[in-house]
């Protein structure tokens, strides 16, 4: 039981709200509901990311060059973790993923971008996985997404 008498007095009036986002369990909250969002592949963003640089610099010549350094970092940071380089590679990606139609789209985007070695290696970092899909044609589909990597 909570002595109300030794919490802070600015912590006294803090409603304990359970968890409503789980990934383990695929809660993922509102902001990833299929109406709202879609996850991505790391290679799709970089793909996004680098098709909006190239459209400012059409339209802005020089100074284009004047990103926020914001989106220069992301941009940097994408295109270094970029596993499936070009549009074709991650293309292929998301149409072999979608061929597996028990997985979850955040499922799909987390095999894409951590690359697990394995299926025990997929179910430990992704545990909704465990009852989803056996082993064999997750491996089957871990050495598919290995065959586009760069």
């Amino acid at each position: 039981m909570l002595n109300r008498s030794r919490v802070p007095s600015g912590l006294r009036s803090v409603q304990l709200v359970p968890e409503l986002e789980d990934a383990t369990t695929l809660q993922l909250g509102e902001d990833f509901s299929s109406e709202k969002a879609q996850p991505l592949t790391i290679s799709e963003v970089s793909i996004l990311l680098s098709r909006k640089r190239d459209m400012m610099r059409e339209l802005e010549g020089p100074r284009a060059e004047e990103f926020s350094s914001v989106f220069k970092k992301f941009l940097e940071y994408v295109e270094r973790f970029d596993r499936y380089k070009g549009l074709e590679a991650a293309t292929n990606v998301r149409s072999l993923l979608q061929r597996y139609e028990s997985l979850d789209p955040f499922e799909m985007a987390c095999l894409a971008n951590l690359c697990p070695a394995d299926a025990e290696e997929a179910k430990t970092i992704i545990p909704s996985l465990k009852h989803k899909i056996d082993d064999s044609s997750l491996n089957q589909l871990l050495q598919d997404l290995a065959s586009f990597t760069h």
